[in-house]
């Protein structure tokens, strides 16, 4: 996803912006999307090393960082 579709889904669309709130929104956004980015990368790792399961599991412990 690119930053600016994530700015218009952070609400960034209005003149009548609520900064704050906005802002922490967009912030949440590219947040969850570098984790999922990660684990993207973590799930990865099980294809190049067949005799391992790391990667699966690192990767659910990065998606459920976003769930607290």
């Amino acid at each position: 996803m690119n930053i600016i579709e994530l700015v218009k889904q952070a609400g960034f669309q209005d003149a009548d912006w609520n900064y704050t709130k906005g802002l922490e929104a967009f912030a949440e956004l590219v947040r969850a999307d570098e984790r999922e980015e990660c684990a993207k990368i973590a799930d990865e790792w099980d294809k190049v090393n067949k005799l391992s399961n790391y990667g699966a599991f690192i990767a659910l412990q990065i998606r459920a960082r976003g769930t607290t």
